[in-house]
């Protein structure tokens, strides 16, 4: 029995001598699936298995076992530019561990697309250090734990002049309910990340962050990673690597 979806490559395993174990994300969230022979025949999907190909995947399921076997796939998007520029292959990297390790249930069909968009996107454009910082926060929202930046998380008072937030409470605080984990942040800080929550596309991104100082750039970029950081509980392995590459702050508060 065949059936159709449009996936996005995740990861390719080696299976025995000729074939890969393939990771998926479709919106049906992530499928693994079985490229029979792959290995071998260099022909059947040529620069299809690579980190954030996208194409429409033409599966069977098996007689036996239960991993769908790839069968054929029609080409949707291949992304150039990580084969030419090292930042980008950084980065394509660390999407694809993420959303590897993130991806556990299915997704929204315009959460899926957005992905799909976001990858030609980056793709296309010269390298900004800024796509990082658009991606955590995009993808801490699509997973339900997007800062929360309306009122404080405690009192639901809404702060109008003193800021504070914190990682572990899960955003906004007002000067009665701080704690020691929180940090103060200036009002254009806030605002500028309200703002952020509301992108959804780069080109939109590129226009807010005209408006950033370069420290305020840096303060909000390590505050985000940071706060994905917390919610994912784990360091992903590329993001060393993306770091050093492009010279990214480490971010130095209290969490």
């Amino acid at each position: 029995m065949l059936f159709s979806l449009p996936g996005i490559v995740l990861d390719k395993i080696k299976c025995n001598e000729i074939d890969y174990l393939i990771d998926l994300l479709t919106p049906r969230g992530k499928l693994r699936v079985i490229a029979k022979g792959a290995q071998k025949s260099k022909r059947r999907f040529v620069n299809l298995l690579e980190d954030l190909t996208s194409f429409r995947a033409h599966l069977r399921k098996p007689k036996r076992g239960k991993i769908p076997i790839l069968e054929s796939a029609d080409p949707l998007y291949i992304p150039e530019s990580p084969r030419f520029d090292l930042a980008k292959y950084y980065f394509f990297s660390y999407v694809a561990e993420v959303l590897t390790l993130t991806s556990l249930s299915p997704l929204r069909r315009e959460d899926f697309w957005f992905l799909t968009e976001f990858i030609k996107d980056v793709d296309r454009l010269p390298w900004e250090n800024y796509y990082k910082i658009f991606f955590e926060l995009k993808w801490l929202y699509i997973n339900g734990f997007g800062p929360h930046l309306d009122s404080c998380v405690r009192c639901h008072e809404k702060p109008r002049r003193i800021f504070y937030f914190s990682i572990p409470s899960g955003g906004l605080l007002c000067i009665n309910c701080r704690d020691g984990q929180s940090r103060l942040l200036t009002s254009s800080q806030i605002d500028l990340l309200r703002e952020m929550a509301k992108i959804d596309n780069l080109e939109s991104m590129k226009n807010l962050i005209r408006g950033f100082s370069l420290d305020e750039e840096r303060v909000l970029s390590a505050l985000i990673e940071a706060f994905f950081l917390y919610y994912l509980d784990w360091e992903p392995r590329s993001l060393p690597f993306l770091k050093d590459r492009q010279g990214i702050t480490v971010y130095g508060g209290n969490p």
